[in-house]
This record gives structure tokens, C-alpha cells and sequence, in this order.
């Protein structure tokens, strides 16, 4: 059966107009209690207030799809920009776990593998490189800890990379290049490429990874 085009909503921004109301309901009973002289819970409420409107507004400012899947391509959306990934560069989607005590813990991210890591450094808009960097902080503290529990070296991790030397040699410096960098860290102790947050779906991580792979499928017999 023919796969239609098919737009993820991610979960995280579901949520903007409820926060929006709910911020803007406790700034309006937080005045109303100012002016009744009861000004420390009107003060927490109105702080509370606000702060739950700037949760909303934010929301609010994330893109309507976080993910498209269609015939040719794999694409991510950040605010930042878009990113396209050829069915053809992509090995495989599947969740993370790290070595936690006697046991596994899932991080909330997806594990893209690829073939080619070059494509995506090439084609990523900067904007989009400079928020996944600063993003996948937490992940390189993550990959520390698994390096630590193998017993790994960890000085590579500890240390933030200027460049990044692709399969053919080509030394990438600037933003990509400390973006690749970082990308080629996390790889060595997390296993994949590209990290996709969780909250960016709009249906359990199985039910996703089901879709994506069955993508990936009717690409390849369709080539």
C-alpha cells in the first residue's frame, strides 16, 4: 500500500492555548487580589501568571510540523530552519538507553543512524546547527557518564572541537564544523547521529518509529 505524505504535530506545542488562558487567568485573578490588599498571593499569582504566558508564547512560536515524511525525504523543522534527509543516507531510527546502575534508562530522544553524516552538515541552516549544538549539551553529559560506566576514555568529550574531517577528508571548520564535531562525540558513546526529542511526535515512540521505517521501506522498493 501506497504511504501518503504524512506531517507530525509535535505534542510539546499542543499544549500553547491552554498555558496562554491559564497564565493569563492567574495575571487577572492575581490584580484583582492586589486590589483586595492581599498582595503577597496576588504577587505569586501574577508571577505565576506571567511566567505561564511566556510558556505558552513560546509554544505558540514552535512550527505547526515538527517532522514531514514523504517518498524522497525525511524532514525535521526546527523554528530555527529545516532539515531534509534523503531515505538513502538513513541506516536506522530507534530509542536510546544507557547503562544506569544494575539497568538500561531510555533517554527522550530517537537515535538516527546514517550513512553519510556530510549531507546533513552541508545542508543544515546555520541557525539550526547553533540550537541543536547548545541543545545536545545535555546528551554530551550523558555520553560522559556511559563513558565513564565502560570505562572508556573520556578526554575526547571533555574537550569542544573547532573542525570536523569528513569521509573524504575535507576539513569543515566555523559553526558546522564545531556542530559535526560534537555529532561525531556523541556517536562515539550514544551510537547515532542525529538525537529527535521525543515531545517533537505526536504518538507514542513505537507507533513512529513504525511509520518512519515503513517510509523508509516503500522508498527502497520503490527505487
Amino acid at each position: 500500500m501506497e504511504l501518503k505524505p504524512t506531517k507530525i504535530r509535535p505534542i510539546s506545542r499542543r499544549n500553547h492555548l491552554f498555558f496562554s488562558l491559564l497564565g493569563f487567568t492567574a495575571v487577572f485573578v492575581g490584580l484583582i487580589l492586589q486590589e483586595y490588599s492581599l498582595k503577597l498571593p496576588g504577587l505569586i499569582l501574577l508571577v505565576a501568571g506571567l511566567a505561564t504566558l511566556m510558556l505558552g508564547f513560546f509554544k505558540w512560536r514552535e512550527p505547526e510540523f515538527s517532522f514531514e515524511l514523504n517518498e524522497q525525504h525525511f524532514i525535521w523543522h526546527l523554528k530555527q530552519g529545516s532539515l531534509e534527509i534523503a531515505w538513502d543516507n538513513i541506516i536506522d531510527l530507534r530509542p536510546l538507553a544507557v547503562n544506569k546502575g544494575q539497568g538500561k534508562t531510555e533517554l527522550y530522544y530517537l537515535g538516527l543512524k546514517l550513512w553519510n553524516l556530510t549531507p546533513i552538515i552541508e545542508n543544515v541552516p546555520l541557525r539550526m546547527a547553533k540550537s541543536l549544538y547548545h541543545e545536545y549539551r545535555s546528551l554530551l553529559h550523558v555520553a560522559l557518564l556511559e563513558a565513564q560506566f565502560r570505562g572508556d576514555d573520556v578526554n575526547q568529550l571533555q574537550e569542544d572541537a573547532d573542525h570536523w574531517i569528513d569521509q573524504q577528508g575535507l576539513k569543515v571548520t566555523d559553526l558546522k564544523g564545531v556542530f559535526a564535531a560534537r555529532l561525531h562525540q556523541l556517536k562515539l558513546f550514544l551510537g547515532a547521529d542525529l538525537y529527535l526529542p521525543v515531545t517533537s511526535l505526536d504518538r507514542n515512540q513505537g507507533d513512529f518509529i513504525e511509520l518512519f521505517l515503513s517510509f523508509k521501506q516503500q522508498y527502497e522498493l520503490n527505487k
